[in-house]
C-alpha cells in the first residue's frame, strides 16, 4: 500500500519531467521563459527547444494525468522512466502484477490499459486555443473568447486553478476583452496571470515584466496615466536586471511609456533647473547642490560649470540632466518621467540620450545609437522567427549572425561570441558551402584569437575555408585570404607542415591571378614563418627576401610593411646566432616605423626590447 496516492495528489508537468529526468533545471527554466514570451504550453515550448520529442510530452501528460487519478507519483515516474528507456507502454512498464496488487482504482487501471501512449491528453485546450486564435485574426472577438475561455475551463479541470500553463491562455483571453473594451474582465484575467506567476517565478523574471506591460497597455486603453506608467515602470525594473537580453522587449516599454507620459504632460508650467533635476534623481545631494549654487553666484558662472569642474558630477550625467530639461520643455516627457529615466540611465551606466534613442524616441544620428536600435530590433525578429520559421536554419542563423556582429561594432566581444556562436549552432554540422556562416566562423574566430584560444579559433577558420572553397572555389580573394588566415592559425599552435602546405598554395593562387607585390606579402611572409619554425633557415632566407622586394614602396616613404619583413629577416639572423648582423637590421627596422609615424605602437615596443637584450649580449 506504500505506493498509493490520494486522488487529489497532483503534479506539474515540470516537475514530472525534472523527476524523470527528462530535462535539466535549467532547460526547465527556459521552456518556462520562451513559454510565457510566446504564451506557449510548457510542453510545446520544450518542444520548439529541442529538449523534448512530441512523444516524450504526450508520456509525460499521460503520466500527470494517472497521478491526478490517484496513482503513487513514485510508482508513476519511474513507470515513465521504463517505458521512455525500453519504448514500452506505461501499461507493459507497470505490468499486469502491479496493477492487481496495487490498491488502485479502477478508472485508473482502465485507463492505463485503453489509452494509447500516443494520444495526446492536452490536445483538446491546444486546439481550441488555435481555433481561437484563428477568430481572433479574422475580429472575431466575440466568438474567439469563447474558445479560449472553454481551453481554460479543460486546463483548470486536469491541472488546477493555479498552474502555471493556465497563464498563455488568460493572457490571450485577456487580451480578446481588451480589444472588445471589456476592461474589468481583462483586468481579471492579467491580475490572475499575475498571481500565477509571481507564485511559481522568481520576482525578476521577464514573464512577469511582459504581465506589468499587460496591465499598463490595459490602464493606457482606459486613459489611466497614472497606473499606467506605474506598471510599465515595474516592466522596466524587471527587464534592466535582464539585459542586454531582454533590450528589444526593454526599447518596446520604454517607447509606451513615452509615448503615455508625452499624452499626458503640458508644456505649460515650470521646468525644474538643471541642479533639481540632478537632485531629484539622486546624483546630486541637496548639500552637494547648495554649495554648488553658492559658488556659481561667488564666481559668477554657470551652475553646470561649477558642477563639473569640481568633479560633483560627471560630463556624462551632466549632459543627461540637460537633454531631460529640454525633453520636458518640449513636451517629449512629463517632468517626473525624465527623472525617472534620467536615474534609469545613470544606473545602467550609459547616458539618457542613448536610452531614449534604444526606444526610438528620438531621431538618432549617431551610429551606436542606430546599432542598439538596429539590436532590439533583431532581438524581436530571433524570439519571433524561433515559434514561426518553417525553416529554422534559413530563419535564425542570419539574425543570430548579425547580433553578433552589432554587437561586436559596439565593443561587446561577449555577447557578440554568444550570438555568433548561436547562429553556428542552428545552422549545425551539417551545412555546407553558407557564404554567412562563414563569415560568422571567421568573426567568430578572430575574438577567441584576442583571447588567446586559438586551439578553438583554428577549426572554425577551417570550416570557413571549407564553405568559401565549395561556393568560391580555390581562386576566389575571399578563399585565398581565409587560406592565409588558416596557415597562421596552423603555424601558431606549431602545425607547421600544413601551414608551410596552405601558404605555398595561397602563393600559387594569387599568381595564377596575376597578382604581385603587396597582394602576395602576407603568404610569401608566412612561408618564411614555416620555414624558420622547421629550422630550415636557406629556405626562410629566400622567402624574406622575395618579401622584402615585395615590400619596396613604388614611391614615397618606406611603410610598416617593409619594417615587418625587415624584422623577420632580423629575428632569422638572431636565431641562427647572429646578433651583429641582427642589431642593425631591428634598428633599421625601428627607424623606418618612426618615419611612418608607428612610434606608438607594440611593434615599436618590440623592436626596442629586441635591441636592447641584444646590445647587452653583445656588450
Amino acid at each position: 500500500m506504500g505506493f498509493r496516492a490520494e486522488a487529489t495528489t497532483f503534479m506539474r508537468i515540470g516537475q514530472i519531467l525534472l523527476q524523470a529526468e527528462l530535462i535539466s533545471p535549467k532547460q526547465l527554466s527556459d521552456g518556462l521563459e520562451y513559454g510565457g514570451a510566446k504564451s506557449l504550453f510548457l510542453g510545446k515550448a520544450l518542444q520548439l527547444l529541442k529538449y523534448l520529442g512530441e512523444e516524450d510530452i504526450e508520456r509525460a501528460l499521460h503520466t500527470q494525468k494517472l497521478i491526478k487519478m490517484g496513482l503513487s507519483p513514485v510508482l508513476a515516474i519511474e513507470a515513465l522512466k521504463r517505458s521512455l528507456k525500453d519504448g514500452i507502454t506505461l501499461e507493459q512498464a507497470l505490468q499486469d502484477e502491479h496493477l492487481e496488487t496495487l490498491n488502485l482504482s479502477s478508472e485508473v487501471k482502465g485507463s492505463l490499459r485503453r489509452t494509447p501512449v500516443n494520444i495526446a491528453v492536452d490536445a483538446s485546450p491546444e486546439e481550441l486555443v488555435k481555433i481561437g486564435d484563428s477568430l481572433l485574426i479574422q475580429d472575431c472577438c466575440n466568438e474567439a473568447a469563447v474558445q479560449y475561455e472553454k481551453a481554460l475551463a479543460v486546463l483548470e479541470i486536469s491541472l488546477g486553478a493555479a498552474h502555471i500553463d493556465l497563464a498563455p491562455v488568460l493572457v490571450r483571453l485577456g487580451n480578446t476583452h481588451l480589444a472588445r473594451n471589456s476592461f474589468e474582465e481583462a483586468k481579471q484575467c492579467y491580475e490572475r496571470v499575475m498571481a500565477i506567476k509571481t507564485d511559481v517565478l522568481p520576482e525578476d523574471h521577464p514573464q512577469i515584466a511582459q504581465t506589468f506591460e499587460s496591465l499598463a497597455d490595459l490602464y493606457s486603453a482606459q486613459s489611466d496615466v497614472v497606473h499606467a506608467i506605474e506598471s510599465f515602470l515595474s516592466a522596466l525594473d524587471i527587464l534592466e536586471k535582464n539585459l542586454p537580453a531582454q533590450l528589444g522587449s526593454y526599447a518596446s516599454i520604454l517607447k509606451k511609456l513615452a509615448t503615455a507620459a508625452q499624452n499626458s504632460s503640458s508644456r505649460e508650467g515650470r521646468t525644474l533647473p538643471v541642479g533639481e533635476i540632478l537632485k531629484a534623481a539622486g546624483l546630486l545631494s541637496d548639500r552637494e547642490l547648495q554649495t554648488a549654487l553658492r559658488m556659481s553666484k561667488q564666481q559668477s558662472l554657470p551652475l553646470g560649470i561649477v558642477l563639473r569642474e569640481n568633479c560633483m558630477v560627471g560630463d556624462r550625467e551632466l549632459q543627461s540632466a540637460l537633454k531631460a530639461q529640454f525633453c520636458v520643455r518640449q513636451g517629449v516627457l512629463s517632468e517626473q518621467l525624465a527623472i525617472d529615466l534620467l536615474t534609469r540611465a545613470s544606473r545602467r551606466g550609459i547616458s539618457l540620450e542613448r536610452l531614449l534613442h534604444e526606444a526610438g524616441v528620438l531621431v538618432a544620428d549617431e551610429e551606436k545609437f542606430e546599432i542598439y536600435r538596429q539590436i532590439a530590433t533583431d532581438l524581436d525578429q530571433l524570439v519571433a522567427a524561433e515559434s514561426s520559421a518553417v525553416n529554422s536554419q534559413q530563419e535564425l542563423a542570419p539574425v543570430a549572425f548579425r547580433l553578433g556582429a552589432s554587437y561586436e561594432q559596439v565593443g561587446d566581444q561577449r555577447q557578440a561570441e554568444v550570438y555568433y556562436s548561436r547562429a553556428l549552432a542552428i545552422w549545425g554540422s551539417s551545412i555546407r558551402g553558407d557564404l554567412t556562416a562563414a563569415k560568422t566562423c571567421i568573426s567568430l574566430a578572430k575574438i577567441l584569437q584576442g583571447q588567446n584560444r586559438r586551439d578553438e579559433a583554428l577549426p572554425l577558420l577551417q570550416k570557413a575555408l571549407e564553405h568559401r572553397q565549395h561556393v568560391l572555389g580555390n581562386s576566389h580573394e575571399e578563399t585565398i585570404e581565409t587560406m592565409e588566415a588558416v596557415a597562421e592559425a596552423e603555424l601558431a599552435t606549431w602545425n607547421t607542415a600544413v601551414a608551410l602546405d596552405l601558404s605555398q598554395k595561397a602563393i600559387h593562387y594569387r599568381e595564377g591571378l596575376g597578382q604581385d607585390g603587396s597582394d602576395l606579402l602576407r603568404a610569401v611572409v608566412l612561408t618564411g614563418d614555416c620555414m624558420l619554425q622547421q629550422k630550415n633557415y636557406d629556405g626562410a632566407q629566400a622567402a624574406y627576401k622575395r618579401a622584402m622586394s615585395l615590400a619596396q614602396p613604388k614611391e614615397g616613404r618606406p611603410t610598416a610593411a617593409l619594417a615587418a619583413v625587415m624584422e623577420k629577416q632580423a629575428d632569422l639572423y638572431n636565431q641562427q646566432g647572429l646578433p651583429k648582423v641582427a642589431t642593425p637590421l631591428y634598428k633599421s627596422a625601428l627607424l623606418i616605423l618612426e618615419a611612418a609615424g608607428k612610434r606608438d605602437t607594440k611593434s615599436f615596443e618590440s623592436l626596442q626590447s629586441k635591441i636592447s637584450k641584444l646590445e647587452q649580449c653583445i656588450s
